[in-house]
């Protein structure tokens, strides 16, 4: 009997609460017919009455309209407060092209003053000026204003102190000179979840990462171990999806271009009370540029005509799709992405640079060369709030399949018994693994204490358990013939558990200083049973004068443990020992900005990094020794600049870095200069509005890319059948430019897009043995169609 009265309570409290929702709905579209038919002051009487009802995405909507009627009733102070309420809700609230451009104004203007828009460096809402470290924002108007087609494009137009840096096989990138065979010194994130794999630390910025989901992205340039761990060793990349609401209905493009290329995307959002649902799906191929090399210039040893690949996605197109629902305190989301680049020249490390023919290679598992890699991921979020304090309860799973399917050459020598040549020696390494763990954070807001002043106190703990549960490894010859070489598996089987406690203080002295510090203790049990703990503090002053001027300075210490690739591979060419340590930065930061007029703001950073413990290859090692061990050092000092000019019809950046090598060991670098990384390299942005009516815009927009001269050297490879060993060979000034236009007409916006504009040939170094030639001119049309839902 009493399990039926308890049910009969809770039916009648959730009916009473859909009546109440049911209720605020509908004086919400009362209000918003109000507005419609421009009786403001009726709208805001209905939301003002019940405004302490609202909750959720309807609160957020609610502000949104009041704002709208006191700019219509030309009261801007009102507007700009209800406005002011809306980013409080929402920090990362955007306009949509249906707004009024008063409106649209009004929200970037004040996103760009003090109001809190980002939540990456401190794991709260906070304005970049109060952030404790250097951070680039890029919103989805500055991602449109370069054509951008993937992570790397945006982060190398406006992050000051990453360059690009070849791989054999992915898509890498490298902050202050410090890069590896592939992107695992950076934390990418999506929405505070980990994208970077387990086994390799790696998450390539390449198509299988997809842009058109993303509101806006938070770079955090500097080490961050304190709040996020291993892999924050360089900097954080967070990538903030747009909310169903922002979408309201469907957004559907597709492009074509040149080599081949062709995309699609589709986004689906929409909100109902305190729901919020958004989905998207992405698709990316292309055959790429096939550049002829002669056997007189080409590399390796047994030279011949033929060609290599730039840019090239095909066999299994790149793809990224998922979706996001949000339901009053829970939120539940799910990705999935694969992404494999077309290697442009041989990629084992003894055959680098070597010219190859793709398409006779045999295509295993619908997949032909490259490091084909498959990212899953799922997340439940609960959050809530209490008196002075908010928590987040989190829990997720990762599932990541790799392909490692690599090219020793054509025309290699083997080891058969009879003396006979391989051709078309290949490799393959398979493996796969999964992650589970879970964050839980609180965050405590205590008042004024006498003259001492006021802040929060954010503490947290993070549990992962992670299994690699399946590799295997191939050899192969004759473009088709495979057998499998390892009689054992071509990892280490096993998991390994990590525990990670943290605590951060914000205190707010007075209005003008800020403390901002912080100290994460990562504990890992290793596959052997062996404990390794790292130490992550932080520690940053803020200083604010006035509203125009910032001042900061920051200390941190961040580490990326060493990659279970190396500790536990069965292959001599990649084995390391088990006890490889993590590696480890020592960084310090001065940070200046400046605000003399609206929309037009100046930030500088002097840096100073101490790495040490880094993992490099020991070419001298025997074949029965690790040919990847610690102990490369590195300091680095520079300054970045960035300038920018934002209105709503014009936007301009203008970022450069200079940077210099103080000292080295066991790392490449030359006097003051880091192999196939600049000393100076900038960047500009330029984007304008030139027809601004009801139906119709029309954005041009250039992006300019000037790199310095590079130190690429060539050692022991031969070209044309000479051996070279030229340690001074230079890569000389390069300017790249993307030039292309948008327009608008109601529903549907078409837009095209030039990349090295004037077809300029240059290459590019990285880890590997050879400079890489890169893509020349391409193109691509996109037709998008944007369909609205009625409010």
């Amino acid at each position: 009997m009493r399990k039926w009265i308890v049910t009969f309570f809770l039916l009648a409290a959730s009916m009473a609460w859909a009546q109440d929702d049911s209720e605020l709905r509908q004086i919400y579209m009362q209000a918003e017919e109000e507005y419609t038919i421009g009786h403001f002051d009726a709208s805001i009487r209905l939301l003002n009455e019940n405004i302490a009802g609202f909750d959720g995405a309807l609160k957020t909507s609610a502000y949104r309209l009041l704002s709208l009627c006191y700019l219509g009733k030309d009261h801007v102070q009102d507007a700009e407060k209800y406005a002011s309420l809306l980013l409080k809700e929402d920090p990362y609230y955007s306009t949509s092209i249906h707004d009024p451009l008063r409106f649209a104004d009004m929200i970037e203007r004040l996103k760009r003053g003090e109001e809190t828009t980002i939540t990456t460096a401190s794991q709260q809402a906070e304005s970049i000026e109060e952030a404790p470290v250097p951070v680039t924002l890029i919103t989805e108007e500055m991602i449109k204003a370069i054509g951008a087609r993937t992570l790397k494009d945006v982060l190398l137009a406006y992050v000051p102190g990453i360059t690009s840096v070849e791989s054999s096989n992915e898509v890498n990138v490298a902050m202050h000179g410090v890069y590896s065979g592939g992107q695992e010194k950076i934390l990418i994130m999506l929405n505070g979840q980990r994208m970077n794999a387990r086994v390799t630390n790696k998450a390539a910025p390449d198509y299988s990462i997809s842009l058109e989901k993303v509101k806006q992205i938070e770079v955090l340039r500097g080490p961050a171990s304190s709040l996020y761990g291993n892999v924050a060793l360089m900097a954080v990349v967070n990538l903030i999806t747009k909310d169903g609401s922002e979408i309201n209905g469907v957004e559907a493009s597709v492009g074509f271009g040149n080599f081949k290329q062709k995309k699609g995307s589709i986004l689906f959002g929409t909100r109902f009370i305190n729901m919020d649902f958004m989905a998207w799906g992405t698709i990316y191929a292309s055959d790429g540029q096939k550049r002829f090399v002669a056997a007189e210039k080409s590399v390796g040893p047994n030279p011949h005509d033929g060609y290599a690949w730039t840019e090239a996605y095909n066999r299994l197109p790149s793809y990224d799709f998922g979706f996001n629902f949000k339901w009053w305190k829970l939120s539940l989301s799910f990705n999935q992405r694969y992404g494999k680049k077309v290697p442009v020249y041989a990629d084992v490390y003894t055959s680098m640079g070597s010219l190859y023919d793709y398409n006779k290679y045999r295509v295993i598992d619908g997949e032909g060369p490259g490091h084909g890699m498959s990212f899953t991921h799922a997340g439940l979020l609960y959050s809530d709030k209490f008196n002075n304090c908010s928590f987040n309860i989190e829990a997720y799973f990762d599932l990541n399949k790799s392909n490692l399917y690599s090219i020793i050459g054509d025309e290699v020598e083997g080891n058969a018994t009879d003396g006979s040549v391989y051709y078309s020696a290949l490799q393959i390494m398979k493996w796969s693994e999964f992650s589970i763990g879970g964050t839980a954070t609180l965050n405590y807001s205590y008042p004024q204490i006498g003259h001492l002043g006021k802040g929060n106190i954010l503490a947290g703990l993070q549990m992962e358990y992670m299994r690699l549960y399946g590799t295997e490894g191939l050899l192969g010859s004759d473009y088709t013939n495979i057998t499998t070489y390892w009689p054992t598996d071509a990892f280490r089987l096993g998991g390994e558990s990590t525990y990670s406690p943290f605590i951060q203080l914000k205190h707010y002295f007075n209005e003008k200083l800020i403390l901002n510090s912080g100290v994460r203790y990562d504990i890992k049990r290793r596959v052997n049973k062996k404990m390794k703990s790292s130490i992550s503090p932080r520690v940053s002053f803020i200083y604010l004068p006035n509203k125009k001027i910032n001042l900061k300075l920051n200390y941190g210490r961040s580490f990326v443990d060493a990659p279970y690739f190396y500790r536990y591979n069965q292959s001599p060419s990649y084995q390391g020992p088990e006890d490889m340590e993590p590696e480890y930065m020592e960084a310090i930061q001065v940070s200046f900005n400046y605000q003399p007029i609206p929309g037009l703001s100046y930030n500088g950073v002097l840096f100073y990094n101490n790495l040490e413990g880094l993992i490099y290859r020991d070419n001298a090692a025997k074949s029965d020794e690790p040919h990847y061990i610690n102990g490369g050092k590195l300091k680095v000092f520079g300054i970045e600049n960035v300038l920018e000019y934002q209105r709503p019809r014009f936007r301009a950046n203008f970022n450069m870095t200079y940077q210099s090598a103080l000292s080295g060991e066991n790392y490449n670098l030359s006097g003051h200069q880091i192999y196939n990384v600049p000393n100076w390299f900038m960047n500009a942005t330029l984007s304008g509005n030139l027809v601004h009516k009801t139906d119709h815009k029309f954005w041009l927009y250039a992006n300019g890319r000037l790199i310095g001269k590079q130190l690429s050297p060539i050692d022991n490879i031969q070209i044309g059948g000479n051996t070279v060993v030229d340690m001074n060979y230079q890569l000389p000034i390069v300017f790249t430019m993307n030039l292309g236009a948008r327009y608008y007409f109601h529903n549907v916006e078409l837009e095209l897009t030039t990349y090295n504009l004037f077809d300029k040939t240059y290459y590019q170094g990285g880890s590997t043995l050879v400079p890489y030639i890169q893509q020349g001119f391409s193109i691509l049309g996109t037709v998008r169609y944007i369909l609205k839902k009625k409010k």
